[in-house]
């Protein structure tokens, strides 16, 4: 069973009925969804310079995932088998919108 909870209150508790694989016919069990496409820190690991350089266009907060939307996608994964999520990418309270079960 795969459980995905807002604050105290479950939105999403079910066995996934098709499960996701990499090319070697691994299941796909861990997610990682970015709610920020740019970084402070802009270190080496996730930003290195010959892809993020000066003249890189980064979204506008418009064309970013609303936390709604971000929720719709983690429900559809774990739906698929997806038994870890994380939210990554960047400092997520840069973002003007920062619910709750994002923040905790």
């Amino acid at each position: 069973m795969v459980r995905v909870t807002e604050g105290d209150r479950p939105v999403v508790a079910r066995h996934a009925s098709r499960a996701l694989v990499d090319g070697l016919g691994r299941p796909l069990q861990d997610l990682r969804i970015a709610v920020m496409d740019r970084c402070n820190f802009r270190c080496p690991y996730c930003m290195p310079r010959d892809t993020f350089g000066d003249d890189y266009r980064f979204l506008k907060s418009s064309e970013r995932l609303s936390p709604q939307e971000i929720l719709r996608v983690a429900r559809a994964f774990v739906g698929l088998g997806v038994r870890k999520l994380r939210l990554t990418g960047g400092d997520p309270l840069l973002r003007a919108t920062s619910p709750s079960w994002w923040v905790t």
